[in-house]
């Protein structure tokens, strides 16, 4: 293999251990490729120097099932990002040579202690973050966050040690707060001393200034140089000049003693108290440094989510072959109003893709893209591009670019680059990605040409997913004539003899040497000259054939995306239309629904005032012939009862017979009513509905929206003496046994008022079976009102003689 220096190079994707040359060799290829540029935007994103590291190191997967899951843990870490008020990265440190010194059992300095106290309080952090409701918003997180171990008694331990601003607490111990207790008294007991000096009227001239200092840690005072022997005390330092000399009175020497006594105390506890923090860290330096991995790794994660964003970047959709599918592809590293959006789709129908045109057109950043990108994918990256955009996992991705000569192999460009074509050709599959820039170039043009189109055959055969860029006319027309090859180039605007940068599918283009050559200064007598040549090429002809054939494939693509535009509009308007004649038939179902429903109220306000207009007429109809009084009363209920109001339409699906089984809940829309269905008898269908049984045609059953029947009668016997009935509260029964026909009548008659308004059928009236003339009573009452269907005596075994039942 080639060694890195300039020359053509290669890149072998995987993850097996490599040597220095095929390392030196991938190292190239990331900078050849800007994934080395991509690594460092991401190192950008990690919060600590861990996280910074995996960015550095992060290479390609090559198994589906990983990528997919870092594919999902950089959806998690996105969708946390936006949506969620903050996130579990906090403060954390590279504590993995302190806890190797706490290992050896070497006593950490306060600053080691506070880094790995901020970072194990990170670390529950980051444990607690993805607890309760966030447990299943990020599945992915959650499962690593889970692997951390909380140390909320080491925090807590460690708090009492060192205080907020990270120094050590006072009262970390009970001998250290004694020592600085003793310590204050001494130094308020120095304090008052020196204070009694200065303001001793015989000490008045001695003092250069009237304050307390220190030096070599002992308390002094700055006494005149002309003074120091009438002054009882012993010189600590003096000042530059000579002039002042700091001395510690005599009576204070014992005191000062004794405060260094303490201070050398305090040094001792202090040292004892950071063993003793040291020992516990040690105990739990292999919790530390898992939870400080798995913390490490989330913050990662959450920096190729930041990374995601910042770019705009989308999820690619995994391929579970060799489909690579691009929409409006943007290289990441080309300024935004730089970048030209390229979409192609190549690995399904065709496997290789030649892409031509001129020279600083685009060819090459087209070719680097697609790598680029399946880098990303397979690293758990999202892509710069479009919803819909698709990737595979490849096996290998080889790629040979660039022109420059091997000067350190003295390898000519072509000796380089068939040099790093035959270490792969051999051994490339069906599951690598092949990018060359330039095929054949650097040699005779007509070898050239000839291997550039042996090599895409042989790759072709072998369907290997491949982009080649080339000039030459033979590979333009080699995709015209070879399934599975496809023609693309990069667009070049003749008017400005400028690149557009747009790369154009199924057509292959022009390099327009020409005209590159005019906008640079080469004069045009040899530009003429040169054009004369050209046309006495023999491949001229094929060129002028192809060219009309591009002008005619671009005319055929534009008017095809001319009719996809028209048909998506179509389309576009044909659901609107669907959406406004849904909507019109919705509100006129809303308006039937709530017109039905305020008549149905109103029916019912008519006949609640009707009964009371009733009520008080038969209170007066003593003196009024009493069949007449009933007629009148039939008369008005018979108008009110003539009120028609319309039935809710009905939007719900028929049911063939077929699919009618014994228990199904079904819809009968001559009731109104959902019922579960008892039996089947040829096309009569017996359904249950409440407490009443009907058979109908199986024409009138619907599928029902409700899942189970509710029964919405409340069964219980009514007591006319206890209370009244509502609307919203009926009973199916009325008991009126002992009472006479004048004074049972008036209470049938409201309760089955009350339940016919309630929609209640069929209902029970107990009156026992004595003499039979309560019951006669009653029935003669039944046949007046025309509300009532029928009535008969109930079943034995509900009553028999004694119940009559009422159907309305």
């Amino acid at each position: 293999m080639i060694k890195e220096g300039g020359c053509p190079l290669l890149f072998l994707c995987n993850l097996m251990t490599i040597s220095f040359e095929e390392y030196m060799i991938r190292k190239s290829i990331y900078d050849a490729l800007d994934f080395n540029d991509i690594r460092k935007i991401l190192q950008e994103k990690a919060p600590s120097m861990l996280s910074k590291k995996m960015a550095e190191n992060i290479v390609p997967e090559t198994d589906y099932l990983k990528v997919e899951k870092l594919l999902n843990e950089t959806e998690n870490a996105c969708i946390c990002i936006t949506e969620e008020t903050s996130t579990p990265i906090g403060e954390t440190h590279n504590i993995s040579f302190i806890l190797e010194k706490a290992k050896k059992r070497i006593c950490l300095i306060p600053e080691e202690c506070i880094d790995v106290l901020s970072s194990i309080e990170t670390y529950n952090k980051m444990y607690n973050y993805f607890i309760g409701e966030r447990n299943l918003k990020y599945p992915y997180l959650q499962v690593i966050s889970n692997e951390i171990v909380p140390l909320n008694e080491l925090v807590e331990d460690m708090k009492k040690v060192f205080t907020e601003s990270g120094e050590i607490n006072k009262k970390a111990s009970s001998k250290l707060a004694q020592i600085y207790k003793e310590k204050e008294i001494i130094k308020n007991r120095i304090r008052r001393e020196f204070q009694r000096i200065l303001q001793d009227s015989k000490y008045e001239t001695f003092f250069q200034d009237r304050i307390i200092t220190q030096r070599n840690g002992r308390y002094v005072i700055p006494v005149k140089e002309s003074f120091k022997y009438k002054f009882d005390g012993i010189v600590h330092d003096s000042s530059s000049t000579g002039q002042t000399l700091f001395m510690e009175p005599l009576f204070s020497v014992h005191l000062n003693n004794d405060l260094t006594e303490l201070e050398v105390a305090e040094k001792k506890e202090i040292k004892l108290i950071l063993e003793s923090v040291t020992n516990s860290i040690r105990e739990s330096a292999d919790i530390i440094k898992n939870n400080c991995d798995k913390a490490t790794l989330l913050e990662f994660i959450f920096a190729r989510g930041n990374l995601a964003l910042s770019m705009k970047a989308k999820r690619a959709a995994l391929s579970d072959g060799t489909e690579i599918k691009l929409i409006n592809a943007k290289h990441p590293l080309i300024l935004k109003d730089k970048v030209v959006p390229i979409s192609f789709e190549i690995g399904k129908n065709y496997k290789i893709m030649i892409i031509t045109g001129a020279n600083a057109g685009g060819k090459t950043i087209a070719m680097k893209t697609a790598g680029l990108f399946c880098m990303m994918n397979q690293c758990g990256l999202f892509i710069p591009a479009d919803e819909g955009s698709v990737l595979p996992v490849f096996k290998n991705i080889y790629a040979i670019i660039g022109d420059e000569q091997s000067i350190q192999n003295n390898l000519s460009t072509f000796s380089a680059y068939i040099t790093q074509l035959s270490s792969f050709l051999h051994k490339a599959s069906k599951k690598d990605l092949i990018l060359l820039d330039e095929l054949g170039s650097g040699t005779d043009p007509v070898e050239g040409a000839a291997l550039a189109q042996s090599v895409t055959e042989y790759l072709s055969d072998k369907g290997i997913v491949s982009i080649i860029t080339s000039h030459f006319s033979e590979m333009k027309k080699l995709a015209y004539e070879k399934e599975g090859i496809l023609n693309a180039f990069v667009e070049f605007d003749e008017k400005t003899l400028m690149p557009t940068y747009n790369l154009i599918l199924g057509v292959a283009g022009n390099s327009n040497a020409f005209n590159i050559c005019k906008r640079f200064g080469i004069p045009e007598f040899i530009l003429e000259r040169a054009l004369e040549l050209k046309e006495k090429s023999s491949l001229y002809n094929v060129e002028k054939i192809m060219e009309r054939l591009n002008c005619e494939i671009r005319s055929v693509e534009k008017e095809r995306k001319d009719l996809k535009n028209s048909i998506d509009e179509a389309d576009k308007l044909k659901l609107n239309l669907q959406n406004e004649v849904e909507n019109f038939y919705k509100k006129k179902a809303d308006i039937l629904e709530k017109a039905r429903v305020e008549a149905e109220n109103m029916k019912r306000s008519v006949r609640v005032e009707a009964e009371n207009i009733i009520k008080d007429l038969k209170k007066k109809a003593a003196k009024i012939e009493k069949e007449t009084v009933n007629k009148d009363v039939t008369s008005i209920r018979n108008r009110i009862d003539g009120i028609n109001i319309p039935d809710s339409l009905n939007f719900r699906d028929s049911l063939e017979l077929k699919d009618i089984k014994k228990g199904d809940n079904v819809y009968i829309d001559t009731l109104n009513q959902d019922g579960v269905v008892n039996s089947i008898s040829g096309k009569k269908i017996t359904v249950i509905c409440g407490n009443i049984t009907v058979t109908v045609d199986f024409r009138h059953c619907f599928r029902s929206h409700n899942i189970k029947t509710e029964k919405k009668v409340i069964n219980k016997i009514y007591n006319p003496i206890k209370s009244e009935f509502s609307v919203q509260s009926v009973s199916t029964n009325i008991n009126v046994i002992g009472k006479t026909v004048d004074e049972a009548v008036p209470l049938v008659d409201k309760f089955l008022n009350q339940c016919f308004m309630a929609g209640v059928s069929p209902v029970q009236i107990i009156h026992g079976k004595g003499t039979g003339s309560l019951r006669r009573g009653i029935h003669e009452h039944l046949k007046t009102l025309n509300f009532i269907k029928e009535f008969h005596l109930a079943d034995a075994r509900f009553g028999g003689a004694g119940v009559t039942e009422v159907y309305f």
